[in-house]
């Protein structure tokens, strides 16, 4: 849920941006046209009295043909809008009287006080044709001092409906997303086509089932593989071990017959691997397990003295969707690889923390480089401390399979003081 809101925002922050910049486009071709337009309007309106004014007409006669009351000054105005004269409208509406063929020398906006209020006006530099330069004003709809109500509240309204279609456009795209990244988090290739998923979307989802479904019929041939294998082989195993126990007693044959015997189970044991790394992936989840009983009963087995195995569990642990077989072969490959790669004493620890379950096995060994620790958990990878030991390496690969069947992990560690080796795995309590 957590990525599906961070796509989301990223998505949205994104589209919320590319809103504003187009929101700020438009507004600046309406402004720009706007006054454009308005320009063109005043210029229009006033340009036969601003001509008789620059050619010297008696402003009496003008104000008689002129469209509305006009001031005239020998002076710059002081009474200026200097923020409004300094924005684009000033530059378009001198260029638009220019254009039109008047001799304007500036442009500014100011006001005209009465008794009630400031009247916005437009004042003009007019250049006449004895040389002088004199300062027309009238009043325009072209002076602002501020965006008018009408502008602001469409150009808020394009925003937000802009923000409105973007979170749209977000959530549509980041929800086939994430129901993708959830299908391939659980690893189910099953479901079908994404609903309101884009083509490209559509293509990759396909992709990954059929690839899933791929991946899935090698690991079952695989299973089908091992497991005819290591029975096959576990039939002849025991005849050579039956037959080598029956062997007469005689000068040095009591010696090869312990030999023999002694091949013989550690065949059986190789085989037996192979078979619970198969049962680790194809064994249900679906049983009640009693973690404590089974960590005491797993320890038992190993016959170590209590110098150099101990175990720390509550008297009872039981969780549910687990499998008997699973958590003893976790437990006891833990060991194994304990006594094995590591040094006694060896401290066993089963609890819970956190609404999650907990299997500790510490010892004092060196433990695994931690460049290492990734690889030794792969099937058939051996370190080289491991190369005088019988065994395939499927130990811990049995581990973290059954680890991440329950939605768990395994992880290693190192103690306080850093001189003893600790592997945990832990999963939820369901």
């Amino acid at each position: 849920m957590a990525r599906n809101r961070s796509l989301f925002a990223r998505l949205l922050v994104a589209q919320v941006a590319l809103a504003i910049v187009l929101t700020a486009i438009l507004a600046m071709v309406f402004y720009v046209d706007r006054n454009r337009t308005v320009a063109q309007l005043v210029t229009s309106r006033w340009a036969p009295s601003l001509l008789l004014v620059a050619r010297g007409a008696p402003i009496e006669q003008v104000r008689q043909l002129a469209p509305g009351p006009l001031l005239t000054s020998d002076q710059r105005p002081d009474a200026v809008i200097r923020i409004a004269s300094l924005t684009p409208r000033r530059a378009i509406m001198h260029e638009t009287l220019v254009e039109a063929g008047l001799p304007v020398a500036d442009v500014v906006f100011g006001r005209e006080r009465n008794a009630s209020a400031a009247t916005p006006m437009l004042w003009l530099a007019l250049k006449v044709d004895d040389g002088a330069i004199r300062w027309v004003s009238f009043e325009s709809d072209i002076v602002e001092e501020n965006l008018r109500e009408r502008f602001l509240i469409a150009t808020l309204l394009l925003f937000g409906l802009a923000v409105g279609a973007s979170a749209l456009i977000a959530h549509r795209l980041a929800r086939p997303l994430e129901a993708l990244r959830a299908r391939i988090a659980a690893n189910d290739a099953s479901g079908g086509p994404l609903p309101n998923a884009s083509s490209e979307v559509q293509a990759i989802d396909e992709a990954w089932r059929a690839l899933r479904q791929s991946l899935d019929q090698q690991e079952r041939e695989r299973a089908l593989l091992l497991a005819g294998v290591s029975h096959d082989l576990r039939s002849p195993l025991g005849r050579i071990r039956m037959a080598a126990e029956l062997l007469p007693d005689g000068d040095g044959i009591a010696h090869r017959r312990e030999a023999i015997v002694r091949n013989a189970l550690q065949a059986d044991r190789l085989v037996g691997s192979f078979l619970d790394h198969v049962r680790s992936g194809e064994l249900p989840l679906n049983e009640t397990v009693d973690v404590a009983a089974v960590a005491r009963s797993m320890a038992a087995q190993q016959q170590r003295a209590e110098s150099e195995l101990s175990v720390h569990a509550p008297a009872t642990l039981l969780v549910p969707n687990l499998s008997l077989v699973l958590i003893e072969r976790v437990v006891g490959n833990l060991l194994d690889n304990a006594f094995i790669h590591g040094k006694p004493p060896v401290q066993l620890t089963v609890g819970t923390t956190e609404h999650r379950v907990r299997i500790e096995v510490e010892d004092g060994g060196l433990g695994i480089a931690p460049d290492s620790q990734r690889a030794m958990l792969q099937a058939f990878a051996r370190g080289d401390a491991s190369r005088g030991h019988p065994g395939l390496g499927l130990g811990l690969s049995i581990v973290q399979r059954v680890a991440l069947r329950m939605g768990g992990s395994i992880a290693f560690h190192r103690s306080a003081d850093g001189a003893r080796t600790i592997v945990r795995v832990d999963w939820p309590m369901c």
